[in-house]
């Protein structure tokens, strides 16, 4: 009985584990080719060091250190750079604009894509947000 009880207790907890916490690891040739032609177009001299895939997402981690997290449907969601470039290529040009008006001595290190705008962090830790068409809504110092 208790052999039974653990067994369960394991069971449980692993797929507990997809639904609340991690997912899990796939080969890069599960993700959608949209995912994969994007990688390939905006970094093209990294590979893909892992591949996690969540409930409603793909969680990719490449070998210069950005992670990406795309959706289901190939389209990503956010880019972290870390200390590494988010390449203007990746914004609507408004947005990309906007920032090289602002701050044009700064890199894009972190971007997520909000209901109909930007969420832009700087390596001078500047958050900007940007509507599509490059209106600047809002910026803060985020320390």
């Amino acid at each position: 009985m208790t052999k039974k009880l653990l067994v369960l207790f394991l069971i449980l907890g692993l797929s507990s584990s997809m639904v609340f916490g991690k997912g899990w690891i796939v080969p890069a040739s599960e993700l959608p080719q949209k995912s994969s032609a994007f990688i390939s177009s905006t970094f093209p001299d990294t590979q893909i060091w892992k591949v996690e895939r969540k409930k409603d997402k793909f969680k990719v981690k490449l070998s210069n250190g950005v992670d990406i997290d795309f959706f289901m449907t190939g389209d990503w969601k956010d880019i972290k750079g870390y200390w590494t470039a988010v390449p203007f290529s990746v914004l609507p040009d408004g947005v990309a604009s906007r920032i090289k008006q602002t701050y044009p001595q700064t890199m894009v290190v972190k971007v997520k894509r909000e209901w109909g705008s930007y969420k832009i962090r700087l390596n001078n830790m500047m958050e900007l947000y940007i509507t599509e068409n490059g209106q600047l809504m809002g910026q803060k110092f985020d320390d």
